[in-house]
């Protein structure tokens, strides 16, 4: 691996570490501050939020001044805010500096897939499975590393810990792959058809994805597994995502993005129901099978669908493109994470088993349209880079 990608994949390291490290430290964020829970969640998701106003903005404005220095900043500011973080007396501060710390992460993350795929265009499954395995590997060793640092030193301690991922990118981003000369038309990428249709099949993955893991977490809890249970369960299906990343991209590689973000997203299809019949029967042997497949099906989709969409953006909106998978991506899990709340209330009649299994068959569907754009959208061969 060259250092041009080891700094992407520790950009992407930055923020993913960082969002997953914040979760076990919330509780005692509250206690010591004297918040309810709602409050304390209020840190994360002013986060989240400052992503989501700024990822267009800020690969527009890469299009403009160049990727590499957009992303640089990025690195340079996310670090300075954890060290703020880490400083800041009191909630509102807290939050503040957090929707700054999300801009942020937004002029890196937002930024990588198109760098990446701009970078290897004739290994672009390879990377961008790489990134996604990255990706996994910050989701599950975050929060080890958020309830080590909490236990040992305190909440604060755990906004430190992106501080020496951002400045170990910084100095490995002096050679960053370059992006072509960009136009910025946002209603120029729209309008193309199979680039939009993919975005959107990108957008149902990310809110099945989410969704089914909610919905798994209380299902799993009515079934009388502690927290701690719970918790190692839901690491099935990122540590299969942190295995079989690379081996997924250099298949779409091999085979072509369509057939193979095709292929996962029928294994996610199956799984689902899979998991929905399982689980109704077996409820925890079901759920542990089901995963896996899942998992598997992940794997295989996110990797060869990033490559897939940057690949059908026209020429000069690369960086607008990644900026918009990000956007499909955080959209997405917000609607998975309302379909989940919301289906686990109106199915409660059914009992957690029958409620349970509607419910995922409900979020499977979201799978079947989504193949169903994908089959409109592309075709079954490998895009040109």
């Amino acid at each position: 691996m060259d250092l041009r990608l080891f700094s992407l994949l520790l950009g992407v390291l930055v923020s993913t570490v960082n969002e997953s490290a914040l979760t076990p430290a919330l509780p005692f964020l509250a206690r010591d501050l004297r918040v309810g829970s709602a409050l304390a969640q209020g840190v994360v998701t002013a986060g989240l939020l400052g992503s989501a106003l700024a990822y267009l903005p800020l690969t527009l404005v890469a299009g403009r001044v160049g990727a590499g220095r957009v992303y640089r900043t990025g690195l340079f500011l996310h670090g300075l805010a954890a060290l703020l973080l880490y400083l800041a007396p009191s909630l509102p501060l807290l939050y503040g500096l957090r929707f700054l710390q999300g801009i942020a992460a937004a002029g890196v993350v937002g930024l990588v897939p198109g760098l990446v795929a701009a970078g290897y265009p004739d290994r672009r499954g390879y990377a961008l499975g790489l990134v996604a395995s990255t990706v996994a590997a910050g989701t599950l060793f975050g929060p080890a590393l958020g309830g080590l640092l909490t236990g040992s030193w305190g909440w604060r301690f755990v906004f430190l810990l992106p501080l020496p991922f951002a400045l170990l990118a910084l100095s490995q981003s002096g050679h960053l792959p370059g992006l072509p000369p960009q136009g910025g038309d946002l209603g120029r990428l729209l309008r193309t058809r199979p680039f939009l249709l993919a975005l959107l099949a990108t957008g149902l993955y990310f809110a099945h994805t989410l969704g089914v893991s909610v919905a798994l977490a209380f299902f799993l809890a009515e079934a009388g597994l502690g927290p701690e249970a719970v918790g190692g369960l839901l690491l099935l299906a990122p540590l299969e995502l942190l295995l079989l990343g690379a081996w997924a991209g250099r298949l779409a590689d091999r085979r072509g993005y369509a057939r193979v973000v095709i292929l996962g997203g029928w294994l996610l299809l199956l799984g689902g129901v899979g998991l929905a019949l399982l689980a109704y029967r077996y409820p925890v042997p079901g759920a542990v099978v089901g995963l896996l497949l899942l998992g598997v099906g992940r794997a295989l989709f996110q990797a060869a669908n990033n490559a897939q969409v940057l690949s059908l953006a026209p020429p000069g909106e690369e960086a607008l493109a990644s900026g918009a998978l990000s956007v499909a991506r955080v959209l997405g899990q917000g609607l998975g994470g309302l379909l989940a709340g919301v289906g686990l209330h109106a199915l409660a009649g059914l009992g957690p088993r029958g409620g349970f299994a509607a419910l995922i068959l409900l979020l499977s569907s979201l799978m079947g349209l989504s193949l169903l754009f994908l089959s409109r959208g592309v075709g079954k061969g490998r895009p040109a880079s």
